[in-house]
């Protein structure tokens, strides 16, 4: 599929009545673009020329340069004869130049091998996801666990611990669990208790809390007791409003020469990825219905203050837009968008499968 077509359109800033760019300043932009992302050095119409053997002469690239750098596409650093890209540029490259993106199909295989190393946990997965997409981003990857609006039981165990304690062991489908200890009504046995837990699961697998409270309703004794407890517990998970996030890369971003000695800045993009505030930032700018596939903010069309001097690549993924989780790269504004694009589009279509077959089972 098309890059252009499945990246979002709603955050590329619209060019108005402006002249389109001629095929000659597209070739020139695209080449200027790789040139500095591979090298991080102002690239010189020379040097361009050189290297990529193109067909027109250094006075024409310089000129097509300089229209582009009167267009917004490119700026001067006032240490260096050569170009490099600004926001508006790496935009337009994103969106009209780069091509179709795929994760390299060994790459893949490589991956998928990877989650089947490891058991069906919902933590490890994560783990997993954030330090496999920093590698193949090579910047700072941001996963958090997949919520449901609502919190819906999979799972149920009952164990006697004295003839009237036990404990209610609680699993819901986005993997969450609870233990409550449980004064019963009366003294109950194991024997009792593991044939009600089988049948509480066969018959309330998928419900949420008031539909459990419901089912209570016309219940008795032990049975009841229990319904009662199973629908306060999960009330009391839908009411944690807790989201976990796991991040991973913060060393291979520092080690690019746009943050050489930005020990405060690391500091201040790590306390923005552990406190929230980055899904704070991002989260009324992806739409949680998992429809609009892979979203580029660059530079200072991102949504945060302290992001501005960033690239962020995100989406979402997840079960039929009702189990829903975020996943994403974090890195210089000259990071490799092909590579990082076509890493978190796979990493989310791989969670996605992973979520879908953990929800159905």
């Amino acid at each position: 599929m098309d890059a252009a077509r499945e990246l979002d359109t709603a955050t590329e800033p619209s060019a108005g009545h402006e002249r389109p760019l001629s095929d000659r300043q597209r070739a020139i932009l695209r080449l200027l673009v790789q040139e500095y992302v591979a090298t991080g050095k102002p690239v010189g119409s020379k040097a361009l020329g050189e290297r990529y053997r193109m067909a027109m002469s250094p006075a024409t690239i310089r000129h097509e340069m300089a229209e582009l750098e009167a267009a917004g596409f490119l700026q001067s650093p006032h240490t260096s004869g050569g170009r490099v890209p600004t926001d508006r540029g790496y935009r337009y490259f994103v969106h009209h130049l780069m091509g179709e993106v795929e994760l390299p199909s060994s790459d893949q295989i490589m991956i998928r091998h990877q989650f089947r190393q490891v058991e069906v946990r919902l933590d490890q997965w994560m783990e997993l996801a954030a330090a496999t997409l920093a590698g193949a981003a090579g910047n700072v990857s941001v996963v958090t666990a997949p919520r449901l609006p609502t919190a819906r039981l999979r799972h149920v165990e009952l164990i006697a611990l004295q003839p009237r304690l036990g404990l209610l062991i609680l699993v819901t489908a986005e993997g969450s669990v609870r233990q409550v200890m449980c004064h019963w009504p009366e003294a109950t046995e194991q024997e009792t208790l593991s044939p009600l837990a089988d049948a509480l699961v066969h018959d309330l697998r998928g419900l949420a809390a008031d539909e459990v409270a419901g089912r209570a309703e016309g219940a008795h004794g032990l049975a009841r007791f229990v319904l009662e407890q199973i629908g306060l517990a999960l009330r009391g998970l839908d009411a944690a409003e807790r989201t976990e996030v796991r991040h991973s890369g913060l060393e291979l971003m520092l080690a690019q020469p746009e943050f050489a000695g930005a020990a405060g800045e690391a500091q201040a993009l790590m306390a923005l990825l552990r406190g929230g505030a980055f899904l704070n930032a991002v989260l009324p700018s992806l739409g949680l219905d998992g429809g609009r596939g892979v979203q580029v903010f660059i530079g200072d069309e991102n949504p945060a203050g302290e992001l501005r001097r960033f690239g962020v690549v995100v989406s979402t993924y997840g079960v039929d837009g009702e189990v829903t989780g975020v996943l994403g790269v974090v890195g210089p504004t000259r990071m490799a968008y092909g590579r990082s694009i076509s890493s978190v589009r796979y990493m989310a279509r791989l969670m996605s499968d992973l979520m879908s077959d953990l929800y159905s089972a």
